[in-house]
């Protein structure tokens, strides 16, 4: 398995590579959204079903990223996200009609998240578009927390993974197992699927307050 740097991960990407990279919790994997060999790829080695849907990545440095994926972003998903973006919550909402099917798995919608980890965030920038973001396991097996564990999953599988520099890991946040607060929102409405690292009170405050 090669070792990428950020420029090149992000040109592999942007090219159809699945490559596995460090987020602020576990590992991802992670390949561009528009690919659907790629994508399609990608679910065949993390053995999941072609009709599960998947969630993408933006850049909070790319606000226009958002408007590839959605028809017209509602109030309660800009109120959402002007609280808790970047950060731990991914938000469900309705997707564009030429969002790939193998990416919304045919549910109409797409899941999105803006990570707070300072090299997700410039990768996806590289890229110039949403990417894939998936954690880095087999299915029923641990996300992966270190490269070694990504070597001992996918070596000889996927393409490759980012490793960042000693800079670039100075500015990396404390890892944290927690998961992401998904949320499911349309113009009305808003469902909280999975209470994660931000709790349901908190949450609904911010949106009603």
């Amino acid at each position: 398995m090669e070792i990428f740097s950020i420029e090149e991960a992000a040109w592999r990407i942007r090219n159809g590579s699945i490559v596995a990279y460090p987020t602020e919790t576990v590992y991802g994997l992670g390949t561009i959204l528009y690919e659907n060999d790629s994508v399609d790829r990608l679910k065949k080695i993390k053995g999941i079903p072609s009709s599960k849907p998947l969630s993408v990545l933006i850049s909070k440095n790319r606000p226009g990223m958002i408007e590839e994926l959605v028809p017209s972003f509602c109030p309660i998903a800009q109120r959402l996200a002007k609280f808790y973006w970047p950060g731990p919550l991914t938000i469900i909402h309705e997707a564009r009609p030429d969002v790939p099917e193998t990416v919304t798995g045919n549910t109409g919608t797409i899941g999105i998240r803006c990570s707070p980890h300072p090299g997700v965030n410039k990768l996806v920038e590289l890229v110039g578009h949403p990417i894939i973001t998936t954690s880095a396991n087999l299915t029923g097996r641990p996300p992966a927390t270190s490269y070694e564990e990504v070597f001992s999953y996918f070596e000889g599988i996927i393409d490759g993974i980012l490793l960042f520099d000693e800079a670039e890991t100075s500015l990396i946040p404390r890892a944290s197992n927690i998961p992401s607060t998904v949320v499911q929102v349309d113009l009305h409405h808003i469902e909280i699927l999975r209470e994660g690292a931000i709790k349901k009170e908190e949450l609904l405050r911010k949106i009603y307050e």
